[in-house]
């Protein structure tokens, strides 16, 4: 399937699907299949085999979680940024830096063949991730939850309140 991102150009997959996955003490969690799939199929084929098995992942805007996407989408998340801290410039015409800020707090990390990857510990400890991530894809992006985060907020939706406690319950896990 091709979609069309933020800036209308062409790409491959959308980011669709959930799942809750478990984080190790070091970190390490694994990318849902159906995200895994979309991030390798949106990498450029022509490319470093290396760079294709790549996550970007950062701090959200404005919820308590975190966001995630491939390369070529950070790229063109970053011209939206840039573009809204120029339209949002101080009288002296310069860019408005404190929008960057809030959306260039990224990573762009390495996964093995599993989905596996080392989710850093500062965007962990600062959106609560402890020992699951639930997994949504947003289609141009995806968020990683703290399953406490993403039942007290007022933003997240019924069914994300209740896939999150469904896959706890089969877990045998209460919050």
């Amino acid at each position: 399937m091709r979609a069309t991102n933020e800036v209308g150009v062409s790409i491959k997959g959308i980011y669709q699907g959930y799942a809750l996955q478990q984080v190790d003490d070091k970190g390490r969690v694994a990318i849902p299949s159906s995200l895994r799939a979309t991030l390798i199929a949106r990498s450029p084929a022509d490319g470093d085999p290396k760079d294709i098995a790549q996550i970007v992942i950062g701090v959200h805007e404005g919820d308590q979680c975190l966001v995630g996407y491939d390369v070529a989408q950070g790229a063109a998340r970053f011209a939206a940024l840039e573009a809204r801290a120029l339209a949002h410039a101080g009288p002296d015409g310069a860019p408005n830096d404190e929008i960057l800020r809030r959306g260039m707090a990224v990573d762009t990390l390495p996964f093995d063949a599993s989905g596996r990857f080392i989710m850093p510990s500062f965007p962990r400890k600062r959106v609560k991730i402890g020992k699951y991530a639930f997994f949504y894809g947003l289609g141009n992006h995806f968020e990683i939850w703290d399953p406490a985060s993403l039942l007290a907020s007022p933003r997240a939706t019924d069914t994300m309140k209740d896939m999150v406690t469904h896959f706890l319950d089969e877990r045998g896990e209460k919050l």
